[in-house]
């Protein structure tokens, strides 16, 4: 199962027939200094009798501006949207954004189809390739509304089709252009069906739902091997650590483990490893009830790994990649886990559970653990972890933790080339006293309210000895807080940008 809106991403060479007679609901028109030049807009412009470059100079005063256009004769377009483009010195997250926009005004007035012409302008250092692939990526991962448990007269995406225009491309060069646009659809895709498990009510998403899904995954994607692990077998493997969160539940816990092997046989694979609290009460430890039902977007590391496995195989990518989801609820009975509790994990480390609400590192040091069966050339995990790294980068980058100072380097450049940015927190020798008790090996949660972020890495890095290891922190990051309320896919395109630029090999 995976999660796409349109129905398809194409392209259409405009260097000889012109764009005037494109039938399409939606035609965009991204100005920028070389548009005088384009001949298509040439053509346009003197069709309106210059009414199209008048409106430009008159509304267009800011990067990022626009306007919509109704009805212009001799345009078979129903719709011109003209925006005045983002200058190429602008960040990729800039030009995200104007694209953003650009889907949600297709959707406001329910396009069926968007057309848009990007320009040759894009940012520095980067080519009409990587354009074409982020019109398409993020169109897609923007038409997005979740609607399925509302009634059917609610607002559903309209838009179910993407033409990007080219012109005077060499047939090698629309080659290449066909691909770029194929793996943005893709990687839209993987943050749509992210958006998507977090989105839905944790009553539609608990562990055993997601367990279908994944099943049901690779009838769409038969490259994908999946395997899922009950409770029982858990326990017979030792992991006391992720059981102890699922105990107060009625719903009981599972983790599933996606293979793809689209790489050489000897590769090693790396490994992704997300955090699937489909909802957290805190246990025991319980949360305040202000905004306590964003607690179901706990699992959006799971929901990453899920999103990364199905663009991985929709692109057939030349990669080996393992994904491990760690899935239970975290709720209040007479079963559950107290704070004072001391629990086994899988790698025999004793833990004295101090919190019961610093529940998803229990489940990340099992999933950890197991992931280090398949000597993995490198492991991420993903987790929604801390409430402190709100604080510390606010809601515009992921924290990054790392046993390894080049994986940390290439997690933070794929974020900057993908707009999905991420930031280095530092984890020294002296934040591994936080994990330090008296009645176990370890305790879950450090010592007051200092360096909350960097202390969960520290304990994580405890399970992490073995392979080289970057911890992602995206509460901040993997959903918007009130009043929007709603998944953000992320970090499924920074994580894409890393597999696929082939940093890791």
């Amino acid at each position: 199962m995976a999660y796409k809106v349109l129905n398809n991403v194409s392209l259409k060479d405009v260097t000889k027939s012109g764009i005037a007679g494109l039938k399409t609901d939606l035609l965009v028109l991204v100005i920028n200094k070389n548009t005088k030049n384009n001949s298509a807009f040439k053509d346009l412009n003197k069709i309106s009798k210059n009414y199209i470059s008048q409106t430009i100079q008159s509304h267009l005063k800011e990067n990022g501006s626009s306007i919509l256009i109704p009805k212009i004769n001799g345009i078979s377009a129903l719709n011109v949207l003209l925006v005045k483009g983002i200058e190429a010195s602008q960040p990729t997250h800039k030009w995200l954004s104007m694209y953003q926009s650009i889907a949600q005004k297709g959707n406001n007035i329910k396009a069926k189809d968007i057309t848009v012409m990007p320009g040759k302008i894009s940012p520095k250092g980067k080519d009409e390739m990587w354009l074409i692939e982020m019109v398409a990526k993020t169109i897609e991962s923007n038409v997005y509304i979740f609607s399925e448990t509302k009634n059917k007269t609610v607002q559903k995406p309209s838009v179910k089709k993407l033409s990007i225009l080219v012109s005077d491309l060499s047939k090698a060069d629309l080659t290449k252009a066909k691909n770029s646009a194929k793996k943005g659809f893709a990687i839209g895709e993987g943050v749509n069906t992210a958006k998507y498990l977090g989105d839905l009510p944790a009553n539609h998403c608990t562990p055993r739902i997601i367990e279908k899904k994944v099943k049901a995954m690779t009838k769409d994607f038969p490259k994908l091997k999946v395997k899922t692990f009950n409770e029982n077998q858990m326990k017979k493997m030792g992991m006391g650590s992720f059981l102890s969160v699922s105990r107060g539940s009625e719903e009981p816990a599972r983790m599933m483990v996606i293979e793809y092997k689209g790489g050489k046989a000897s590769e090693k694979p790396i490994a992704l490893v997300g955090k699937g609290v489909t909802f957290d009460t805190g246990g025991v430890s319980i949360k305040p009830s202000p905004a306590m039902d964003e607690m179901k977007w706990d699992m959006c590391g799971a929901a990453t790994v899920f999103g990364v496995m199905s663009m991985l195989a929709r692109l057939n990518a030349n990669v080996n990649v393992v994904g491990v989801m760690g899935c239970a609820e975290n709720m209040c009975s007479s079963k559950a886990t107290k704070p004072g509790d001391v629990v086994t994990s899988m790698s025999g480390q004793t833990i004295e559970i101090l919190n019961t609400d610093a529940e998803g590192r229990l489940i990340l040091a099992d999933c950890l653990t197991y992931v280090g069966k398949y000597k993995p050339s490198h492991v991420i995990d993903m987790a929604t972890l801390t409430g402190a790294v709100v604080i510390a980068l606010g809601r515009h980058a992921s924290g990054v933790m790392a046993n390894d100072q080049n994986l940390a380097n290439m997690i933070i450049e794929s974020g900057e080339e993908s707009g999905d940015r991420a930031w280095q927190l530092p984890l020294w020798d002296e934040h591994q006293s936080c994990t330090k008790t008296k009645y176990a090996d370890l305790a879950n949660i450090g010592g007051g309210r200092e360096a909350g972020t960097i202390h969960a890495a520290a304990f994580l890095s405890k399970f992490t000895n073995d392979y080289k290891w970057a911890h992602i922190d995206i509460a901040a990051t993997a959903s918007y807080s009130t009043p929007v309320k709603a998944g953000t896919g992320r970090p499924v395109p920074l994580i894409s940008e890393l597999l696929l630029s082939k940093r890791l090999n």
